[in-house]
């Protein structure tokens, strides 16, 4: 299930007050088109998986000149930036990388 900025109490409020009072024949229309909504929506996420893989494929093209420990290399920089960033966030914990 993907979260979603919640919309305000009064405009679900709203919306739930209308499509209840709409004949069954009319709710079958709305729950067509809230599954259409979703599959629109699902589309838009596998584009957006498709432009990672191809960007992720574009990097490694840009990268296949290094060696090995070039690689590692930069690797080990990228995760303690990482690491270092989280600390500074209060989202991970100095020292507890070694404890593992």
């Amino acid at each position: 299930m993907t979260l979603v900025a919640s919309p305000s109490h009064d405009l679900v409020r709203r919306a739930v007050i209308e499509v209840a009072q709409l004949p069954e024949n009319e709710l079958l229309v709305v729950i067509e088109m809230v599954g259409d909504l979703k599959k629109q929506r699902a589309q838009k996420k596998r584009a957006t998986a498709a432009e990672l893989v191809a960007r992720a494929r574009q990097r490694a093209t840009e990268i296949s000149h290094l060696s090995r420990e070039e690689m590692m290399e930069r690797f080990s920089q990228t995760v303690e930036a990482i690491r270092a960033e989280a600390i500074a966030k209060g989202t991970a914990i100095d020292g507890e990388w070694e404890s593992d």
